[in-house]
């Protein structure tokens, strides 16, 4: 979600929120995007591949409404990302259907990203060196948003260091707030506009619009949580942003935070973990982490960020599945980013319907604010905002949109923000796309030889999911195998999604999972890969 540092006056480089299992927030070329999108939309169509997931956290009744409306069954063009017949859209008179329980008092969430410049993520000549995210106030006023998320804190990790990064173009400068792990604050002239920040917090909350901290927000930045620092981190946020009293050094003053959200998009196995952060898994952690927050801060906003996509294996989310899934942990919404993840965004692939039986309550879909701010795509134009609004419209798991980031979709350069206000208001924005494309179904597992010197399709980006198409070198003509036969001299036998067309368009996300596991439990020497 970041742009590259101009001068003093840009954020460093945490800006653009991009994917393949996090959002890179290094600067890639337009052509390397395009290619990207090019082999792997190519290579799903080949292969036939499973970007779907299983949902198991949902309640009864979610779980019940999703099987009536076809979750889980053979999918066909008709149904939309909530499972209901495609074709139903929402008007200016229409009644919008209560969202439930939620932080914004019930409405439909627009939810702004504020601090990372993501205009143009350093492809635009006109943008560069130009600061032109407006104060955090001047949103607020707007009166379109209900929250809005400050983006970023960067690193954490080795408590109790951590780091923030953002600012606005008539702040009193861009806050760079660093602490290591020695505890030392930052020098006075450094915290000024942080803490200058503080009077733009509540002047938001006087009007009405949750301000809550994102941390993480991309797979480069050093972040991680060692053994124990859960708890440790959720004293440090109460301390230092929320209502704690035991750090007289608060880098927004005495303003206190609506919430914590977690971005995190790497885990300790890959995906770009440090040294440091690779010695344990981060997830019993951040589990952790939420229930004492919720301890110290009953009535705390607390939200996660996943990408769209689920592994194949589980279908699960590689880095936060635990945490989204436990029982132990309340969870006030999930904000989705449907963009620069080809495979499960719109046009096809959109998978609101599967992550509602991951979890049951409110979910946000991420978007970008134009298409410069997600270089590997999901802008949508608002004829195809208009589609994706009808596929989830009545959905009363939809929690709204959130948009990276308001300097992309606000006045003087845009009015995308109020267009996506106006779609959760029930007006017509457009007049709507084809619906949301039918998920495909699969994998099913079979064994495979793979020729190792084959070049892999999938192999784009620093973090590019290891199990596409297993290992990206296998294709319908690979010999099989079933982990114990012999391959061609220089080939392996490994693991594949099914080449039958007729079995991913025919199999049930829950027949697919067992399918999976019976592999691996035959299979008891193959390690899933981790993506």
């Amino acid at each position: 979600m970041n742009s590259e540092a101009e001068g003093t006056t840009q954020p460093p480089t945490y800006q653009e929120k991009a994917g393949w299992g996090g959002r890179s927030k290094k600067q890639k070329t337009i052509l390397v995007a395009a290619s990207a999108i090019l082999i792997i939309t190519i290579a799903a169509i080949v292969a036939g591949i499973v970007i779907s997931k299983n949902n198991s956290a949902a309640s009864s009744a979610s779980a019940s409404s999703n099987s009536s409306n076809g979750v889980g069954a053979r999918p066909t063009p008709a149904l939309t990302a909530s499972g209901g017949a495609s074709g139903a859209t929402n008007s200016t008179n229409t009644t919008i259907p209560a969202a439930g329980t939620n932080p914004w008092g019930g409405k439909r969430a627009l939810i702004g990203y504020w601090g990372q410049d993501a205009i143009g993520n350093g492809y635009t000549p006109q943008f560069a060196g130009k600061l032109l995210t407006a104060n955090l106030s001047t949103y607020c006023d707007q009166g379109i948003y209900q929250q809005l998320n400050l983006a970023f804190m960067p690193t954490f990790g080795s408590y109790p260091r951590f780091s923030l990064s953002f600012g606005g173009n008539e702040s009193a400068g861009v806050c760079n707030w660093v602490q290591g792990s020695d505890g030392t604050a930052p020098p006075e002239d450094v915290q000024a506009p942080c803490i200058a920040m503080g009077a733009e917090i509540k002047h938001c909350q006087t009007k009405g619009v949750k301000v809550v901290l994102s941390m993480a927000g991309d797979h480069i930045s050093d972040y991680y949580f060692l053994t124990g620092e859960g708890k440790q981190y959720a004293q440090l946020l109460f301390d230092k942003f929320l209502q704690g009293k035991g750090d007289p050094v608060r880098p927004f003053g005495d303003a206190i935070l609506d919430g914590i959200e977690l971005d995190i998009e790497k885990n300790w196995k890959a995906g770009g973990a440090s040294d440091a952060g690779s010695t344990n898994d981060w997830q019993p952690e951040m589990i952790d982490l939420f229930v004492e927050l919720r301890k110290l801060s009953p009535n705390v906003i607390l939200g996660v960020v996943p990408q769209c996509y689920l592994n194949h294996w589980d279908y699960t989310d590689y880095n936060m599945g635990q945490l989204i899934s436990s029982k132990q942990v309340k969870i006030d919404y999930l904000l989705i980013q449907y963009y620069n993840n080809p495979a499960c965004s719109y046009p096809f692939g959109f998978n609101f319907g599967d992550w509602k039986q991951k979890y049951n309550g409110p979910i946000v879909v991420g978007l970008p604010g134009d298409p410069t701010s997600a270089v590997y795509g999901g802008f949508l134009p608002p004829n195809d905002l208009q589609a994706v609004t009808d596929a989830v419209f009545n959905d009363p798991q939809f929690g709204g949109y959130g948009v990276y980031d308001v300097s992309s979709c606000n006045p003087p350069l845009s009015t995308y923000a109020q267009t996506m206000r106006d779609a959760l208001d029930g007006k017509k924005v457009g007049s709507g796309s084809p619906a949301p494309g039918p998920i495909p179904r699969g994998p099913e597992i079979v064994g495979r030889c793979g020729n190792p010197d084959k070049p892999a399709l999938a192999s784009v980006g620093p973090d590019a999911d290891a199990d596409f198409f297993a290992h990206a070198y296998t294709d319908c003509d690979a010999p099989s195998c079933d982990g114990n036969s012999k391959c061609p001299a220089g080939w392996n036998c490994i693991s594949c999604t099914t080449c039958n067309k007729t079995y991913w368009e025919t199999t049930s996300l829950a027949l697919d999972l067992a399918n999976n596991v019976a592999y691996l439990k035959a299979h008891p020497d193959f390690q899933p890969p981790v993506g």
